[in-house]
């Protein structure tokens, strides 16, 4: 008898133990987005363009949108995406990228820019 109430609250504390773990392992992993700002994610992804790191950069954006859609970083992400690509060279994607982003956001600053780079992009088509 007493070595059933002795087994029996031992399986009771591991159990406790290892959902107690289980919980707190989830956690982090769950709300690893959440706890990242708009800012924040601006913020490495410029660096990572500063340091050539453009698909880094261009997922970091692209994470700012969609998490935070409603954000002011959203028409500086878009932009930086589309010059992520100029920056690479990859100029086809680079001009979809700054269509886009006068379609969505025609009254910026930065439409100026980004219509220069398309010209720019157009000149270099044989």
């Amino acid at each position: 008898m007493i070595r059933r109430i002795i087994a029996a609250t031992v399986m009771a504390a591991c159990l406790f133990f290892v959902s107690r773990g289980s919980a707190n392992a989830q956690r982090p992993g769950q709300n690893a987005k959440v706890k990242q700002s708009d800012r924040m994610l601006f913020e490495r992804a410029q660096k990572a363009i500063q340091k050539s790191n453009y698909a880094e950069a261009r997922n970091l954006l692209e994470t700012l949108i969609d998490t935070h859609p409603e954000s002011d970083y959203v028409p500086r992400a878009k932009i930086s995406i589309a010059d992520s690509y100029y920056l690479q060279q990859a100029f086809r994607q680079a001009e979809l990228e700054y269509r886009d982003f006068i379609t969505f956001f025609p009254n910026r600053p930065e439409v100026a820019q980004a219509q220069h780079r398309i010209d720019s992009i157009d000149k270099l088509s044989f």
